[in-house]
């Protein structure tokens, strides 16, 4: 029956082609599968949707006003944020909700609560809350850390962070696990379906951030691939097999990347029971 099912939800159109009650039927659907099935199946409708640049904003307010919730753009990390809502909610309104309390800190929208940095936020907040758990100690129990340094005075001086100035960003040193990029290969096979894999670079004070890019890894018919929101020539969210992204990795020189971090997906669903459907 699951087989059948998966089939049958994997044949329709994309998420770009689907209603709101078409996708909240999707949704339905997809909860009669276990968790992990669920992420690939409702990952699916998302291929071929644009990357889009801060597809997503906090409302009608503040720095960056924008939809809290829409399916026609997204990029890496608000592709997966979305994913993981609507593989965790009961129909379209839940997700939507569940949607805002994994990126934001208090779950209410506003820019300064917002999960923006990956390491000292996104990462330790929906751990805390259940929705994600650290998947790299089982893959390597010798697997390094790598620590993120976070002091205000200094990274809202880096161009590229100047726009998170007003955002309630901690300081402090926040470490993330990873797998070494000459790791990676021996321990792919290991890596359990609908995992979210997170690309890290070495430190780079001209940057700070250490962690770029994440997506899912997948089995396909062709094999394990990432499934992500890539910023390539496509500029879409697209299956690219597991050995070309690992490969892609080793090639950056500018600003290398040292490994990858893994994260599982969690069904959160005591948390996400108490989260209430809000309309928009």
């Amino acid at each position: 029956m699951i087989a059948a099912l998966l089939t049958a939800l994997l044949s329709t159109a994309p998420v770009l082609s689907l209603t709101e009650p078409q996708l909240d039927a999707k949704i339905s659907e997809a909860r009669r599968l276990p968790f992990t099935q669920r992420i690939g199946v409702l990952s699916a409708l998302f291929l071929g949707v644009p990357y889009t640049d801060l597809p997503l904003g906090d409302g009608d307010k503040g720095p960056e006003p924008g939809p809290l919730f829409r399916t026609d753009g997204v990029d890496c990390q608000t592709y997966v944020e979305t994913v993981l809502a609507l593989a965790n909610a009961h129909n379209l309104d839940h997700a939507k909700a569940i949607l805002d309390d994994i990126r934001y800190a208090d779950g209410k929208p506003s820019f300064q609560s917002r999960n923006h940095f990956t390491e000292a936020q996104w990462l330790p907040a929906n751990a805390r809350k259940g929705y994600l758990a650290d998947a790299v100690p089982s893959l390597d129990k010798r697997a390094p850390t790598e620590t993120l340094v976070l002091d205000k005075s200094q990274w809202t001086q880096v161009p590229g962070l100047k726009r998170l100035t007003a955002a309630d960003v901690p300081d402090g040193k926040y470490r993330v696990r990873y797998l070494p990029l000459d790791r990676v290969e021996q321990r792919a096979q290991k890596i359990a379906p609908g995992t979210i894999v997170m690309v890290v670079r070495e430190q780079d004070p001209n940057r700070v951030v250490r962690i770029t890019h994440m997506g899912f890894v997948l089995r396909s018919d062709a094999g394990l691939v990432v499934r992500h929101a890539s910023t390539g020539t496509e500029r879409a969210v697209l299956d690219e097999p597991w050995g070309a992204f690992v490969q892609r990795q080793r090639e950056y020189k500018k600003w290398k990347v040292i490994g990858v971090a893994l994260a599982r997906p969690l069904d959160a669903s005591q948390r996400v029971a108490r989260i209430q459907t809000v309309q928009r």
